[in-house]
C-alpha cells in the first residue's frame, strides 16, 4: 500500500481508512474529528486495493459537500496515477441520474408516468398548484395553511408515521391531495425533489431488470452524514446493496438535528440490525476545540450507552486547556448585546482575532431576527459584530469565539406546555391546580442541537441568557436553561 495515503492520520483514522473490505462499516465521527478526510482517503484506499473507481458510489446531502469530496478524491487519485473517478453526488443527484438515463442512456421518467424530460417545479409553482387543487374547507379540515399542507406532504413522503396525530378523515384527505398533486405534475411534465427518490424506488419496483442493473453496478457505497438519512434513502440504499456489496457510512448520532426534515436517527443507532455483520468504529480525536470546550461537550452525552458514547479529546491544544466556558445572565437583550460587543472587541484586541470571524448563535430564528433588526436600527455595522446564525445553520462550521444565546428554559430546550383542557367542574379545576403541565418536547433532539452549538467553538465559548426578552412583540420573563446544569 502507498504509505503516503495514511500520512498525517491518527490511529483511529488509519483504522477507519483501512477497515475491512468484506463487511459494512459505520464510522461514528465526533465533531471536528476529520470525517471528510477519512471518507476521501477511504475512497483512495479502495481504489488502491484494486476496486474499479467506476464501481464506487459516494453519496452526501449537499452539492457543496459533494463537490468538496470530489475535489479531494480527484487530487488523491491523480497523485496515485488513476485517471478514472468514482460517482460522487447527492442522494437526489444520484436519483436524477438514474431517472434521466445518465447511467444506461435511457429516459426512465416515462417509465414512472412522467412526460419525457420533465421540468423541475419551483416552490412558488408547487404552492400555486396546492391553491388550485385544494379548497378552503379542506385546509380547515387539516388545520393548515398552504405551507402547512406542503409540510405535511413532505413528511408523508419520507416519514408517514409522524402523521399519527391526524385522524382518519384528515389522513384520507391528505392522501387525496397527494394523489391529485402527483397526477397534475405528471400530466404537466413537472417534477420536484420529492419525486426523485420515490420515483427511483417506483422504477426499481416496476422494472426489476433496471433494479438488478443498478444493484450490480456498484461494489461499494459510501455515505456522508449518515445520521441525516431518512427512511426513503435507507430503502434506496438497501436496493443498491446486493450480495457482496458493502456500505461505508460516516456520521455522528450526536449531531442528528434534522428530524423536522424527516431525518431518522434509528438506522444509525441500529446499524448492525439494518446491515448484518457490520462493524462500528469511532473517531474521537478532535482537531477543532480546546480541552476546556471539549470537557463541556463530553458532559452533554455522558449518560449514553458505552457503545455509542464518544469521549472527545483534543488533538490540537498542546499547552494548557484554554479558557473555561462561562455562563452569563442579563436583564434584557439590549444589555446582552452591549456585553457581546465589548467582549468581542476585547478578545479581538488581545488575541488579534477578527470580530466577523466570531459567531453569535441562536436556537430560534425569531431571536436572530430580533437581534438583526435591533442592530440595523442602531446602524451597527455588521463588520463590527460577530456573524449571526441559528445553530442549525452553523452545523459544519467552526469559530474561534462563540456566543451562544437563547439559553433560557423553553427557548433552549425549545418547547411549549401542552394546552390544558378547560375544567368541566370544580373537582377538575382543583386537580388542575396541582397537576404539572405536560411538555411536548423532543428532549433528545434538543440535547443534540445543544451539542452541535457547543462544538462549534474553537477556543472561547459563552452561554448567554436573559431574564426578560421580547417574544412576538411582548416582553416575557424567563429562567436559565436546564442545559446550563450540564456544563
Amino acid at each position: 500500500m502507498n504509505n503516503t495515503l495514511l500520512d498525517g492520520l491518527n490511529k483511529e483514522q488509519k483504522n477507519a481508512v483501512t477497515a475491512s473490505l468484506d463487511r459494512h462499516i459505520l464510522i461514528l465521527a465526533g465533531a471536528g474529528c476529520g470525517k471528510t478526510t477519512v471518507l476521501t482517503r477511504r475512497i483512495a484506499f479502495l481504489v488502491e486495493s484494486g476496486i474499479d473507481p467506476g464501481k464506487i458510489l459516494a453519496l452526501t446531502f449537499t452539492r457543496k459537500a459533494a463537490d468538496e469530496m470530489a475535489s479531494r478524491v480527484s487530487r488523491l487519485l491523480c497523485a496515485q496515477k488513476f485517471d478514472k473517478l468514482p460517482v460522487i453526488t447527492t442522494f437526489h443527484g444520484f436519483a436524477l441520474k438514474v431517472l434521466s438515463g445518465s447511467f444506461d442512456k435511457a429516459d426512465h421518467f416515462s417509465d414512472i408516468g412522467f412526460q419525457p424530460n420533465p421540468r423541475l417545479i419551483n416552490e412558488k409553482e408547487r404552492l400555486g398548484k396546492l391553491v388550485s387543487l385544494t379548497t378552503t374547507l379542506e385546509r380547515k379540515m387539516l388545520r393548515s395553511d398552504l405551507f402547512g399542507i406542503d409540510s405535511l406532504l413532505a413528511q408523508k413522503a419520507v416519514f408517514p408515521e409522524r402523521l399519527s396525530k391526524l385522524d382518519k378523515s384528515q389522513s384520507d384527505l391528505l392522501n387525496s391531495i397527494e394523489r391529485r398533486l402527483q397526477e397534475d405534475k405528471e400530466s404537466s411534465g413537472l417534477w420536484d425533489f420529492s419525486d426523485l427518490l420515490a420515483g427511483t424506488l417506483r422504477l426499481f419496483r416496476c422494472k426489476p431488470s433496471i433494479a438488478e442493473f443498478f444493484a450490480l453496478k456498484f461494489r461499494v457505497i459510501l455515505i456522508d452524514e449518515f445520521q441525516d438519512t431518512n427512511p426513503v434513502q435507507i430503502t434506496l440504499l438497501k436496493a443498491l446493496l446486493a450480495d457482496n456489496k458493502y456500505l461505508f457510512a460516516v456520521g455522528d448520532d450526536d449531531q442528528a438535528i434534522y428530524a423536522f426534515r424527516g431525518a431518522d436517527i434509528r438506522p444509525t443507532l441500529e446499524f448492525c440490525s439494518h446491515f448484518k455483520g457490520a462493524e462500528v468504529l469511532k473517531l474521537q480525536i478532535n482537531y477543532r476545540s480546546t480541552p476546556s470546550v471539549l470537557k463541556s461537550a463530553n458532559k452533554i452525552n455522558s449518560d449514553k450507552p458505552a457503545a455509542y458514547r464518544k469521549i472527545l479529546v483534543s488533538g490540537k491544544c498542546r499547552t494548557g486547556s484554554g479558557p473555561v466556558p462561562s455562563a452569563h445572565a442579563f436583564d434584557d437583550q439590549e444589555q446582552m448585546l452591549s456585553w457581546i460587543l465589548k467582549k468581542a472587541s476585547l478578545i479581538s484586541t488581545i488575541e488579534n482575532v477578527l470580530i466577523p470571524s466570531m459567531a453569535v448563535l441562536f436556537r430560534l430564528n425569531r431571536s436572530l431576527q430580533w437581534v438583526s433588526e435591533y442592530l440595523e436600527k442602531r446602524s451597527i455595522d455588521s463588520e463590527k459584530f460577530p456573524a449571526l446564525l441559528t445553530v442549525h445553520k452553523s452545523k459544519g462550521l467552526e469559530f474561534p469565539v462563540v456566543f451562544l444565546c437563547d439559553m433560557e428554559e423553553s427557548v433552549f430546550p425549545n418547547y411549549q406546555p401542552n394546552s390544558v383542557p378547560k375544567p368541566r367542574n370544580a373537582n377538575e379545576f382543583l386537580l388542575g391546580l396541582f397537576k404539572a403541565p405536560q411538555i411536548d418536547c423532543n428532549w433528545d433532539e434538543e440535547k443534540r442541537i445543544f451539542y452541535v452549538a457547543v462544538t462549534r467553538a474553537e477556543k472561547h465559548l459563552f452561554f448567554l441568557s436573559v431574564r426578560r426578552k421580547e417574544v412576538y412583540g411582548r416582553k416575557k420573563s424567563f429562567r436559565p436553561s436546564r442545559f446550563l446544569k450540564m456544563i
